[in-house]
């Protein structure tokens, strides 16, 4: 199943880039997800690579959040206990997080958050 979170991320990457080209560097990934050999996986591990950590990240504060985390989920995808933890942990510091599972879903998460700016 995560081949069709990736394509949902890819989709919402090449929406983002190009409904917001200003905003391009604004919507981050970092690659904690997909399969590595021991060695690699410990060297990131070391590098600071957390289990849960949310797949996208917003770099815009509006006026009630300084960024948001977004994880992606297919229609039947559940959030494991890490992101959970990773979900308690944003928004004890003010943060948003919002489990998106479709591009829809993402346009409509992102037109309400970005008409706070």
């Amino acid at each position: 199943m995560r081949h069709l979170e990736d394509s949902l991320q890819k989709t919402i990457i090449k929406y983002w880039d190009l409904k917001y080209p200003k905003w391009k560097k604004r919507l981050v990934h970092a690659p904690n997800g997909g399969k590595r050999n021991a060695i690699e996986a410990a060297k990131f591990k070391q590098m600071g690579v957390r289990a849960g950590f949310p797949d996208l990240i917003l770099l815009i504060p509006n006026k009630f959040y300084p960024f948001c985390g977004i994880e992606l989920k297919i229609k039947t995808g559940r959030q494991s206990e890490s992101q959970k933890a990773y979900q308690k942990e944003f928004e004890s510091i003010g943060a948003k997080y919002v489990v998106v599972r479709s591009l829809d879903e993402f346009i409509k998460v992102v037109n309400e958050y970005l008409k706070d700016i």
